[in-house]
């Protein structure tokens, strides 16, 4: 006969579990330091929660948490992504502000990362903001009103507020920044920075041309996956800006991978 002592600990786990995938259907991703706390338990245990449903074809596990698999697409739209890590993206987008002087000139990637990265640059004066962007192009002209917002045209992606396309390309080339501040959708030490459309990645390349000094901003629930489309690696970039869940292991593999490269873990 089995008794109650017996059954309850794999209830639990089994309700734990199902709980985890509700939280990702509601926010489209989870990480592990704040679902321990919240489920009164250790992150080696959500781990192998977050593992098993990986295996069970619920999840895809990401560094430090999970995000949800949509069948239709393997990118998560700007109204999701405006929630993923975002405590993180606002400690990125401040570390990467302190970069930037009055009277810079600069190219800056569509993204939730560096729409915090344009929101601390409150107290900034006279800045030439280059981006293909709409909410990126209005924040810039909110908070900075004697900056100039220079939008590049082009067809907008629905549901992503950005332009893109061989004419955003050209139309991107006739102009040439000190620094671009790039994010892109994931890294990996064997296959470097990529994204998931190659559209995306053209343009990131196209930015790349167009500036002499080259930010990364990523933060860190993107390490360890690889996307479809290849842009660059990471001695490519003059700095790249992360948050502090990268682990000690990782933070050595990226000083080896490229010295000359100056990370910093907001």
């Amino acid at each position: 006969m089995t008794t109650l002592g017996d059954t309850a600990p794999q209830m639990f786990l089994e309700e734990r579990r199902q709980r985890i995938l509700e939280i990702l259907n509601e926010h489209s991703a989870v990480r592990i330091s704040e679902l321990a706390p919240q489920f009164n338990t250790s992150t080696a245990t959500i781990r192998k929660d977050l593992e098993q449903l990986e295996r069970d074809g619920k999840l895809r596990r990401t560094h430090g948490g999970a995000i949800k698999v949509d069948p239709n697409s393997t990118e998560v739209m700007a109204a999701s992504a405006s929630i993923m890590a975002h405590k993180e993206k606002v400690k990125i987008g401040r570390a990467a502000a302190a970069f930037v002087q009055n009277n810079d000139t600069f190219i800056v990637q569509a993204g939730t990362t560096d729409l915090e990265f344009i929101r601390a640059l409150r107290g900034k004066h006279n800045l030439t903001v280059i981006t293909n962007d709409l909410l990126i192009a209005s924040e810039c002209e909110s908070i900075s009103p004697d900056s100039t917002p220079i939008l590049v045209g082009g067809s907008v992606r629905v549901g992503f507020h950005y332009t893109e396309g061989s004419e955003t390309n050209m139309l991107l080339e006739q102009y040439h920044a000190s620094v671009a501040y790039m994010c892109t959708n994931a890294f990996s030490f064997e296959h470097g920075f990529s994204t998931h459309r190659t559209e995306q990645a053209s343009w990131l390349k196209t930015m790349y041309r167009c500036a002499d000094r080259h930010i990364m901003l990523i933060d860190s629930s993107k390490f360890g996956i690889n996307a479809l489309a290849h842009h660059n690696d990471l001695p490519d970039f003059d700095v790249l800006v992360t948050d502090s869940g990268i682990n000690e292991i990782d933070r050595s593999r990226l000083s080896q991978l490229s010295p000359n490269t100056q990370i910093v873990y907001a």
